[in-house]
């Protein structure tokens, strides 16, 4: 069966809570549910569980344990057998086991089958504890194997045709991606070129054209820049004034703007409120910062 969050670790939970002993969980520590296979365990080494001070750590079996029989090795001043019972082993330690030290817990079955017990090996690890472990001692049928394995398809394949939703819906593009991401409304988009100001070169860039695109939460400037320098010039941030608002998009379809040469730049501008007529200075810098495109007064 699926190891998932079960009635155990809840009751693993509540008993440390409940306990006037229990000290905090060890801080750090991920708490990790796994699940072991004793036809294979039993015929090696003895299985290595990572405990912490003040974690309970819970063995779940899958047939029924000789309660007597249950033996904690050397450094019982440190663990405590806190629960044990038919199909259920709950140790507590009640400080920590000393770094590199392997304390065995032997568990034997009550049906005599085999194998006739199973040998744990109890030791500290600095990020992980083993708060839940499910003991596998019967052979699983092939029916069992089956049914477990058409349960993880089914819920790959619901995943698969989930995570191929989100994909095409993250992938739409033009104004259906707008009208999903809700920045086109039934208004459209309004577009409209702005008078432009005389201007003077700024770092030798200029701007000769601009046309202001406004949906939803958002403004687009599309300016035709003129680079009058000698050197190309690549705008990659650009500011609206008053306000300070930063673009979340500066893109271009030319690797830059080439020396004596024009090229369309589109900014875009999101989350503020622009009332129509609004006056603004644009501002375009490159990654340096050294050279800048300012248009002092665009009311757009």
């Amino acid at each position: 069966m699926p190891l998932v969050p079960r009635p155990l670790l809840l009751l693993s939970l509540l008993l440390l809570r409940t306990n006037v002993t229990a000290q905090e969980p060890s801080r750090g520590h991920e708490l990790v549910q796994r699940r072991v296979a004793l036809p294979q365990a039993a015929t090696g080494n003895p299985v290595e569980l990572h405990i912490a001070s003040g974690s309970l750590t819970a063995l779940e079996f899958d047939s029924s344990v000789d309660r007597a029989g249950v033996k904690l090795g050397d450094a019982k001043d440190s663990l405590e057998l806190f629960v044990v019972n038919d199909r259920l082993v709950m140790i507590k330690p009640t400080s920590d086991v000393t770094a590199g030290e392997r304390v065995l817990l032997t568990v034997p079955f009550a049906d005599g089958m085999s194998p006739a017990r199973a040998v744990f090996a109890l030791v500290t690890n600095a990020t992980q504890v083993d708060v839940q472990v499910q003991v596998s001692r019967l052979p699983r049928s092939a029916e069992a194997v089956q049914a477990e394995l058409d349960e993880v398809r089914a819920a790959c394949a619901g995943k698969d045709a989930e995570l191929a939703s989100l994909r095409a819906r993250g992938a739409a593009t033009g104004p259906s991606g707008m009208i999903l991401a809700g920045t086109m409304g039934s208004e459209g988009v309004r577009a409209k070129e702005p008078t432009l100001q005389p201007m003077k070169l700024t770092d030798g860039l200029k701007a000769d054209r601009v046309t202001a695109f406004r949906g939803t939460g958002w403004v687009a400037l599309s300016l035709m820049v003129a680079n009058e320098g000698t050197a190309p010039w690549t705008p990659t941030e650009a500011r609206l004034s008053p306000g300070r608002s930063r673009a979340v998009t500066v893109t271009m379809k030319e690797p830059y703007v080439v020396p004596k040469g024009m090229a369309r730049v589109v900014v875009e501008f999101r989350g503020e409120d622009w009332p129509e007529g609004s006056e603004r200075w644009v501002e375009l810098r490159d990654s340096t910062g050294e050279r800048r495109l300012l248009i002092p007064s665009l009311v757009f």
